[in-house]
């Protein structure tokens, strides 16, 4: 199950809490039929994964950025230090940085633009 659009992601939230409260009105979820355990597993896959790429938690970055900061480098045939070092910060930074350990500042996102090619509406989403 993969969630495509903002619109896509708002029913399948909306389905997920429906899950949820039929899950609290029986009194646990796992009294839910086992169907509709499975639905809300899966849905709750998808929209964490929807989440993390379009509407990451506050310091953290897009799972999108991330993908293609690592696609990008390995593109490149780089080692992490090494697009770390182009990037102009060190590899512990970097390593944080994609593992969503440290928010992005304004020079590293014009860094990783202008150096691994990476569009601007992916570095500023």
């Amino acid at each position: 199950m993969i969630i495509k659009t903002e619109k896509e992601y708002k029913e399948y939230e909306a389905r997920a809490e429906a899950l949820m409260q039929r899950g609290t009105e029986l009194g646990d979820m796992d009294l839910l039929p086992e169907e509709e355990k499975a639905e809300f597993m899966q849905l709750s896959e998808a929209l964490d994964e929807y989440g993390s790429a379009y509407h990451p938690l506050p310091g953290q970055m897009s799972t999108l950025l991330t993908d293609a900061i690592l696609t990008q480098v390995k593109k490149k045939g780089l080692k992490q230090k090494d697009a770390a070092r182009m990037i102009g910060i060190s590899s512990t930074m970097f390593s944080d940085l994609i593992h969503g350990r440290r928010s992005l500042s304004f020079e590293v996102a014009r860094s990783i633009h202008k150096i691994l090619g990476i569009p601007a509406d992916i570095v500023l989403a």
